[in-house]
């Protein structure tokens, strides 16, 4: 039976598009040269950073992108401040929590003389702006940066995976070095305390300051033991570098497995997720941009907040290797991803 593929993805970009103010320039108002923004990336070119740069585009703005990435090497983070300092750029993005954190600094300890503070600046992919202290809160930075949250809410979450099936025991394996993963388990284990469920964690190893990409089957394996029935996969660099080992795994494992980020599910074997589309999130972080070049609002009058509509992605063939089929009310909303392959435990 063919199953009838719901695109989401697309239309929820287009919404959050269409959703925001018209306040593009006219031809006539183009600046006499375009505005210079300096993009920091951690792990190369993806959906964000190519939202950020087509909203300019659609919007006909005039930019000029200056792309470095740093290939999640953290001794190039300075060499990038330094760099635009010296460029003396209109705007900085920065993508993700350590490029962010460590070339704008935590809101109580900033050092002007090792992080970006003349230089206004938005950053995106933060999958916790406040838990990280980018910002004190939502409703403004405080200080000359702007940005947009990509984490979809952990109640939310959560309600999506219950409303797939009763939790009882939900897993999650992370990287212990990655501050991510520690506030996503420490907020996990407080909401199973309202919503019943227990949550069991399993660290990867770490050997000589960095994770082993070996121990991860490991760790899923002892959390079946441990009787866990779903998975949850944390927005992790790490663990999305080796999606395809933590996820297989899982497969193997006959584990249902839910993640929070989009690449797992739409490039792997995560069996669903709810997610805030990277694309989407690049676009909305542009349009931030927009309002600090052209229209000349302070970056600290901008709240950090996330696109306006999240994605519900299942990966069919995992569905169907685990014989683990969604309600059809949670399937008449969803982004259904099929290629027709079949998948292995």
């Amino acid at each position: 039976m063919m199953m009838r593929r719901v695109l989401l993805g697309a239309a929820l970009s287009a919404a959050v598009f269409a959703a925001l103010p018209a306040q593009a320039q006219s031809p006539g108002q183009s600046p006499a040269k375009p505005y210079r923004i300096y993009m920091a990336l951690w792990r190369g070119w993806e959906d964000a950073a190519q939202g950020f740069k087509d909203y300019f585009t659609n919007q006909n703005i005039p930019v000029e992108l200056i792309i470095r990435d740093a290939g999640q090497d953290r001794a190039k983070l300075p060499e990038f401040v330094a760099e635009a300092k010296q460029l003396g750029v209109d705007l900085v993005f920065t993508w993700g929590t350590t490029v962010t954190v460590d070339m704008l600094g935590t809101y109580d300890k900033v050092d002007p003389a090792k992080h970006i503070t003349d230089i206004p600046a938005v950053f995106a992919i933060v999958s916790q702006p406040v838990g990280a202290k980018v910002v004190p809160d939502l409703a403004s930075s405080g200080r000359n940066i702007a940005g947009t949250s990509y984490l979809v809410p952990m109640d939310t979450q959560v309600n999506l995976l219950q409303s797939y099936r009763q939790v009882r025991k939900l897993g999650m394996v992370y990287n212990p070095l990655e501050k991510n993963s520690l506030v996503a388990a420490d907020e996990l284990r407080e909401l199973g305390r309202k919503n019943g469920y227990e949550l069991a964690v399993a660290a990867v190893d770490v050997v000589d300051g960095k994770p082993v990409v070996e121990s991860i089957a490991g760790k899923v394996r002892d959390l079946k033991q441990d009787g866990v029935d779903f998975l949850y996969i944390p927005p992790d660099t790490f663990l999305n570098v080796n999606r395809d080992v933590l996820t297989g795994a899982a497969l193997a494992e006959k584990m249902p497995s839910f993640a929070a980020a989009e690449n797992p599910v739409l490039s792997s074997k995560a069996m669903f997720g709810g997610v805030y589309r990277y694309y989407t999130v690049g676009q909305l972080t542009a349009y931030k941009a927009e309002q600090i070049l052209v229209h000349k609002k302070a970056p600290a009058d901008l709240p950090i907040d996330p696109p306006r509509r999240l994605s519900i992605i299942i990966n069919m063939p995992v569905v169907r290797a685990l014989e683990f089929y969604p309600p059809m009310g949670l399937l008449s909303l969803a982004e259904v991803v099929d290629s027709g392959a079949e998948v292995r435990p």
